[in-house]
């Protein structure tokens, strides 16, 4: 339980992140221009399919493997 609590909080303040750059509230890239800055650059491009690679794994474990 503490697992998915711990995404819905990620996900709830990325999302208020996302929505206060683009309205300018932060003067911080919003999470499409964060991900042009990142992949234009091959360890970008490495370092982000890295980390979907850990969520994806770390999702499925939780949500569809017996016993997790």
């Amino acid at each position: 339980m503490y697992g998915t609590v711990g995404w819905i909080v990620i996900l709830a303040v990325g999302l208020s992140l996302e929505v206060a750059s683009r309205s300018r509230v932060l003067k911080t890239p919003n999470l499409v221009r964060a991900g042009d800055l990142v992949a234009t650059k091959v360890v970008g491009r490495t370092i982000l399919v890295l980390f979907w690679i850990f969520v994806g794994i770390h999702l499925f474990t939780r949500y569809t493997l017996p016993g997790h």
